[in-house]
């Protein structure tokens, strides 16, 4: 197994969710994923799962205030309560005579947040939050695995080598699924129940090509995907803890949190989230490739079962390493929001509300 990666580096901008995601593009197809990745790789990897987090950010709490049904009336007396509060907030925290400077309300906060990652990040088994969370991050990708097995050309738009009889068949018919049913639309039939009936059977066949695909892919995508989990376990476990310290310190000073009007330094206050998001994610997400990505590889180098080359590509995916980095971060910042460490935006909350529902 290569060395770990690094402390963190000096934080860079923050990419444009909207202008990474839309040039995202297979690793392999500038030189191939044999063997360790090259830094350069790691660096494309790091960009490109991050901006696929911003925009599965962005677009979920737009979607979120997008189905909010209100009326002058409501906004009207809602912004009078929230102007009230702030008040009762601001007349709080400014009550003291000495206000603390910067330096130390950033000292607070860095040493609280290193406290609390010390107790997520750990090897005790009390810290529950990364392991229950292993079988979410195993579902979500599981499921892009068998979406993206179900597309007959790669992300390169390349035409896949077709393995399996079902494979070749399925990919055939979902692109001439449409004239198919033309077709089969324009026959006369003897009464409505033959036609559904008709419409049916199609269905069942392209159903059942799917599974039978599908269920000849599923052996392998587990194998490595108990080497991909085994791989996180030793990156929170083993990896993170005698970094947390320096990520907390990078974070805090990064996202300037400690440098607004009604900073202090027991939270950070909602107002500040989104950059504490931004620049947690940047460090969180480059540890997280620097590591799994080198720890991953190595592993399947010295499995004696053949792994497809589809396969090792996927698991170094930008898609993946943003789901992860989504469960992981999204379980880590209700944990600091109920120890009353981070304050989350109202549209925040209810997103989460809503997926755990």
């Amino acid at each position: 197994m290569s060395r770990p990666a690094p402390p963190p580096k000096p934080p860079k901008p923050p990419p444009s969710a909207t202008t990474e995601v839309s040039q995202v593009r297979p690793l392999a197809e500038s030189g191939g994923l044999s063997g360790p990745l090259t830094d350069s790789a790691k660096e494309q990897l790091t960009i490109q799962a991050l901006g696929i987090r911003n925009e599965q950010v962005q677009a979920r709490i737009i979607h979120y205030k997008g189905d909010l049904e209100t009326s002058p009336e409501l906004d009207a007396v809602t912004a009078q309560v929230v102007a009230q509060l702030k008040a009762m907030q601001a007349a709080i925290e400014v009550e003291p005579a000495v206000r603390e400077s910067t330096e130390t309300i950033e000292a607070g906060q860095i040493t609280l947040l290193s406290r609390l990652l010390a107790r997520v990040f750990t090897k005790d088994e009390q810290s529950s939050l990364i392991t229950q969370n292993l079988k979410t991050i195993g579902r979500r990708v599981a499921k892009l695995f068998f979406e993206s097995e179900l597309h007959e050309k790669t992300k390169g738009d390349k035409e896949k080598t077709i393995h399996h009889a079902e494979q070749g068949v399925y990919y055939v018919l979902s692109r001439y699924k449409n004239r198919i049913s033309a077709e089969l639309d324009g026959f006369d039939y003897v009464d409505e129940d033959i036609k559904q009936l008709t419409f049916e059977l199609l269905t069942k066949i392209e159903r059942d090509l799917q599974v039978g695909f599908l269920s000849r892919r599923s052996p392998e995508m587990k194998r490595v995907m108990q080497d991909y989990t085994a791989v996180l376990l030793e990156f929170f476990q083993s990896h993170l803890p005698p970094r947390v310290e320096q990520m907390a310190r990078v974070t805090i000073r990064a996202a300037g949190t400690a440098r607004q009007p009604n900073s202090v330094s027991y939270k950070v206050h909602a107002d500040c989230f989104p950059q504490f998001r931004a620049e947690w994610e940047r460090l969180f997400v480059e540890q997280m490739v620097n590591f799994c990505g080198d720890a991953l590889m190595a592993r399947l180098e010295q499995t004696d079962e053949q792994i497809r080359e589809e396969t090792v590509k996927f698991f170094t995916d930008p898609h993946v390493f943003s789901e992860t980095c989504e469960v992981v971060c999204d379980a880590l910042y209700d944990f600091l929001c109920l120890e009353g460490m981070l304050d989350l935006p109202v549209d925040w909350r209810v997103k989460l509300g809503r997926e755990a529902g």
